[in-house]
């Protein structure tokens, strides 16, 4: 079934690489964790390239953990450290993760679960899953850890500050404006409102998350990330 999937050209180029390991006066010196590494770096590659979608974005429901250790034979907990370590021994200079994540949100937003003022959403890759959290991190908020390593967990308010950290600059001057207007109107102290720390201000007006979701949901595309989230939250 695997062989099927690789052309004559993939398997030359495959075949090269194995080779290198041991025909250059280094036969026998590669251990059995870094050929089988280099053996799913090949497999993995060759599944990414053909599951992508016309954008070039990759669809990871379909190189999901469980898919790969079906077919490979081995735990999934396995192929997601296998996954982890391949894309730091073997990263793809094609692949723009900060590119590849942000659109890869919009279409697991779609699927999220809002519930007692957190966003619970699947992510189905590991290596997805940290680039998100470095970005959430990054920007000085925190996810809850989880039992399950798929599952990301954080306050709504911190979620949104995070979506109108990738809008366009212009629009999200914008989002700040209103929500300084709002705080103000809350009867807070405009100055108090941190344009740094946007997620915290937002619980500090004590309003309802869909009442400060209404008052900026004219301003932002409804197909972009906010826009998704916010629909969401508005009942």
């Amino acid at each position: 079934m695997i062989n099927n999937c690789f052309t004559n050209e993939e398997r030359i180029k495959a075949f090269d690489r194995i080779a290198e390991c041991f025909y250059n006066k280094n036969f026998g010196q590669k251990s059995k964790s870094d050929l089988d590494l280099l053996m799913f770096d090949i497999y993995l590659k060759n599944l990414i390239n053909q599951n992508k979608d016309k954008r070039g974005i990759i669809e990871f429901n379909k190189c999901s953990d469980y898919l790969i250790s079906r077919e490979l034979g081995i735990t999934q907990q396995r192929v997601r450290n296998l996954k982890i370590k391949d894309n730091l021994v073997y990263p793809d200079e094609d692949l723009d993760w900060e590119k590849e994540w942000k659109v890869a949100l919009t279409s697991l937003i779609e699927n999220a679960r809002i519930d007692n003022k957190k966003i619970t959403l699947n992510i189905p890759d590991p290596n997805l899953y940290l680039e998100i959290q470095n970005f959430i991190e990054k920007n000085g908020a925190y996810i809850e850890k989880q039992l399950n390593s798929k599952i990301l967990q954080m306050r709504i308010e911190y979620f949104i500050e995070l979506m109108i950290a990738l809008e366009p600059e212009e629009e999200k001057q914008k989002i700040i404006k209103k929500l300084k207007k709002q705080f103000k109107d809350s009867n807070k102290d405009e100055k108090r409102f941190d344009e740094k720390q946007i997620g915290k201000s937002l619980i500090e007006t004590t309003e309802n998350i869909t009442d400060i979701v209404a008052n900026i949901g004219g301003l932002v595309s409804p197909t972009g990330l906010l826009g998704t989230v916010l629909k969401l939250i508005t009942p």
